[in-house]
């Protein structure tokens, strides 16, 4: 019986061990498409790794020659503050001897961080340092983060390192504007016939800044394209007709909520004179003026063309919310222009913007529109 058992046990691994090895030669085994994609993979790991290799050693090269840059102008200065008799020739000897000491162990330290994430990418380690300041958000609409020009719009766009241009005169930004609006003028005021503070403005665009003088960043000229919403809320539960090619207000039927509006489209050129201190930033291939924490003003106008009108109307109706919309000609000016202006500091702007026409080109109410809010540069 035991002989017996045996024999069957012997049969079963004999059949099962041949079924386990086809089992393993057939995971094994590699379809041509699953090799062609490990090559490739391997391949851009490698090229990858190179370039990141020869950026760090770039890299390096960059903080000697920096360091370098920086230790001469210190020297100057000191040299200066000697011939002015600010400071003996012992004390200029000093500061010399210890600004170059300082550049050395600059230099060292730099390099050697440098070196040690070399070591790391050599041995295939991937290891970055990330000091915890606490939680952020941010947000990228296209505004360069780096000297070559990488960029954020949503997706990270990293640009290649480039040769700095020595003398950049223009500078772009994104410029992002929000407030209210209202219509004046012609015999009417704020709150009339439109709610003060339920009137509402936007307006997103991007602009370029260009040094008006070659060797002084006082004076700048700003120009460039944007996109605006005027969102108009008229008192006493009025909404707007077109009555006969005439725009009119009249009583709603319905109570409506404080989600309607009319709202205008308009594409516009604004343009600006500004003005304000700047510091000018020396680097060893280029130089820069920078106006990140600096007071400014801008002085200009605008033009553009309305794009569109679109009225929206809210009420509740047998207990139901309701939303109609209206895109149709409530005779607004299909031309505008007017005068705008800002004054801040860096990137952060208090504006006013008034348009010289009126909002309609027909109606009962002549008031030509103004708004005013916070400015961003980014």
């Amino acid at each position: 019986m035991k002989t017996k058992l045996f024999l069957v046990a012997i049969m079963a691994i004999g059949l099962a061990v041949p079924k386990s090895n086809a089992q393993v030669s057939k995971d094994t085994t590699k379809t041509k498409w699953e090799q062609r994609q490990e090559q490739r993979n391997r391949e851009y790991y490698e090229r990858n790794k190179k370039y990141k290799l020869e950026s760090l050693q770039d890299e390096k090269q960059e903080i000697t020659e920096s360091e370098k840059f920086n230790l001469k102008k210190q020297i100057e200065t000191i040299d200066d503050q000697f011939e002015n008799g600010e400071i003996t020739a012992e004390k200029s000897k000093a500061l010399k001897e210890e600004a170059a000491k300082n550049a050395a162990l600059n230099i060292d330290n730099k390099t050697a961080i440098i070196d040690n994430q070399i070591a790391l990418i050599q041995r295939d380690v991937n290891y970055q340092f990330d000091l915890n300041t606490g939680s952020y958000i941010a947000l990228g609409v296209g505004n360069a983060y780096d000297r070559n020009g990488s960029a954020l719009f949503g997706i990270e766009y990293k640009a290649g390192k480039k040769k700095q241009k020595y003398d950049k005169r223009t500078y772009s930004d994104v410029v992002i504007s929000s407030g209210f609006g209202n219509a004046v003028g012609n015999g009417q005021n704020l709150g009339k016939p439109f709610k003060v503070w339920g009137s509402r403005f936007i307006e997103l665009g991007y602009t370029f800044k260009t040094r008006l003088k070659k060797d002084s960043n006082f004076l700048r000229l700003s120009y460039g394209i944007s996109y605006q919403f005027g969102m108009y809320k008229l008192t006493d539960n009025r909404y707007f007709v077109n009555d006969g090619g005439t725009t009119i207000f009249e009583k709603y039927p319905n109570t409506l909520t404080s989600k309607t509006n009319l709202r205008t489209e308009n594409l516009i050129i604004p343009f600006y004179l500004e003005f304000g201190p700047s510091e000018k930033k020396e680097y060893k291939d280029h130089f820069r003026y920078d106006t990140s924490s600096s007071f400014k003003v801008g002085i200009g106008g605008f033009a553009g063309i309305n794009t569109g009108t679109v009225q929206k109307l809210q009420y509740k109706q047998n207990g139901d919310k309701i939303t109609d919309k209206y895109r149709a000609d409530y005779n607004v000016n299909p031309f505008i222009y007017g005068l705008n202006a800002y004054v801040g500091i860096g990137s952060l702007s208090l504006f006013v913007k008034y348009q010289l026409n009126p909002l309609f080109e027909h109606s009962e109410i002549k008031g030509r529109p103004i708004s005013f809010g916070v400015r961003f540069d980014l």
